[in-house]
């Protein structure tokens, strides 16, 4: 019989210690939320300068040249908010004229579209602070620009990838029914009511369906970022790592994944809202303004609100992405202490007995 606290053999996962060893900002033990949570805290507060220092660095070179190119995209339509002030000729300038629903309506997605290539950078830097803070290690900005420029181009791929998988389970779960109420409609059968009952029926389980089966695929591929850092796999193989390491739908690791990543969501999401609130009442006040004006423009108006969206993304990507990619790279974390006795690795190089699971910038070869 194994000691009280030691991991059977040939149990990965199994041991439990007796007393909570923690060598950095998680105890090397399977994990529970308290101990996620505690866990980012702690990384954000010992790594600032990486962590919302790089983030807020990352989000305004981003940010900024988007929102100031929407910005400009927007102000070159000199149409009048009201109708009677409208030139029924329109300007020449190809960034104005008189369908203000064309450029500036475009200028006002850029901030948002660099707010998603933002999002993506900062889970990579966050997934290598995080995998040395497990370790106990204090992270700089510039180490962890070393530790990850090699692997964003395979981030961005990868997420991309992970987008256009999701899109194809939607977009097939979506055409089927589609496709085949077409038919039907088609045909000139009449189903009467009771077939049209049935059809509805089949419709919601099927809807239902195709959420879970989107969830799935979802929770499945969430560890892509932390692989692709941490393991520097390449990007198929830290699919395929991911999606082993999250499991089925009939084996728990997947829901609780999903569990846990949602309650993040709802908390970052209601702490992102409490600070982006005031920007919004300010965006609403200054475009109810402008809609008193005699003088003012369709332009104006999509400039006011690319402005308004460029500055909650670079105030939500410094405060709230590094908790959302932190918690992701710790549920990782958990899966393999779970599932393949990572937590015995890392105590084994605490101690100085065997080498990290995942090397730091600076090692030595």
């Amino acid at each position: 019989m194994a000691p009280h606290g030691v991991a059977p053999a040939g149990v990965p996962g199994a041991w439990r210690p007796a007393f909570d060893f923690r060598p950095g900002i998680i105890p090397l033990r399977p994990l529970q939320l308290g101990d996620l949570l505690s866990g980012v805290f702690k990384a954000v507060r010992g790594n600032v300068a990486a962590t919302v220092g790089l983030a807020a660095l990352t989000s305004a070179l981003v940010l900024v040249p988007f929102t100031a190119l929407g910005t400009w995209i927007a102000s070159r339509d000199d149409t009048p908010l009201l109708p009677s002030q409208a030139d029924p000729l329109g300007p020449d300038d190809p960034f104005g004229g008189s369908d203000p629903f064309t450029a500036g309506m475009f200028a006002t997605y850029l901030p948002s579209i660099a707010s998603v290539v933002s999002t993506i950078l900062l889970a990579g830097f966050l997934a290598y602070v995080i995998g040395q803070a497990v370790l106990g290690r204090k992270v700089t900005m510039g180490e962890t620009w070393a530790g990850t420029k090699g692997r964003l181009l395979a981030l961005v791929g990868g997420t991309a990838l992970v987008s256009l998988l999701s899109f194809v389970v939607l977009a097939i779960g979506i055409g089927i029914p589609v496709a085949i109420g077409i038919a039907i409609a088609s045909s000139g059968a009449d189903l009467g009511t009771g077939g049209v009952v049935v059809l509805v029926l089949l419709a919601i389980v099927w809807l239902l369906l195709l959420v879970v089966a989107f969830i799935v695929v979802a929770t499945r591929l969430s560890f892509l970022t932390p692989a692709l850092i941490l393991e520097r796999l390449g990007v198929i193989a830290a699919l395929k790592r991911s999606w082993s390491l999250v499991g089925g739908p009939f084996r728990m690791p997947l829901w609780r994944v999903f569990g846990l990543r949602l309650l993040t969501s709802i908390v970052v999401g209601i702490a992102s809202s409490i600070i982006t609130t005031p920007l919004t009442l300010v965006m609403i006040a200054a475009m109810v303004a402008l809609g008193a004006s005699e003088d003012a423009t369709f332009g104006q108006l999509f400039g006011l609100q690319t402005l308004i969206t460029g500055l909650v993304g670079i105030l939500a990507g410094a405060l709230t992405t590094p908790f959302t990619a932190g918690v992701d790279a710790l549920l990782y974390v958990d899966a393999r202490i779970r599932q393949e006795g990572l937590d015995v690795t890392l105590m084994q190089a605490a101690q100085g007995s065997a080498p990290p699971p995942w090397p730091a910038a600076n090692a030595r070869p």
